[in-house]
C-alpha cells in the first residue's frame, strides 16, 4: 500500500502554567485519544485538558513522479 505524505494525528494537550498548551500523548485513531483524554481528565485535577487534530509530514513518503 501506497505511504500517504500527511500523518493525521489525535494530540492530547495539557496546560501546565504561563507556557500555554503542552502535548501529552499523540494517536492515529480517535478512540485511542478519546480514552487516554479521559484518563487524563480523572488523574489530574485542575489541569485543563483539550484534544486536538494534527497532521505531520509523513517521513515514510517519497514522492514518485
Amino acid at each position: 500500500m501506497k505511504a500517504n505524505k500527511w500523518l493525521y494525528l489525535w494530540v492530547v494537550q495539557g496546560r501546565y502554567g504561563m507556557h500555554g498548551w503542552e502535548d501529552l500523548c499523540a494517536s492515529e485513531n480517535y478512540r485511542d485519544a478519546r480514552a487516554n483524554l479521559r484518563e487524563y481528565r480523572e488523574n489530574e485535577h485542575g489541569i485543563a485538558h483539550r484534544m486536538i487534530q494534527r497532521r505531520e509530514l509523513n517521513t515514510e513518503y517519497t514522492a514518485t513522479a
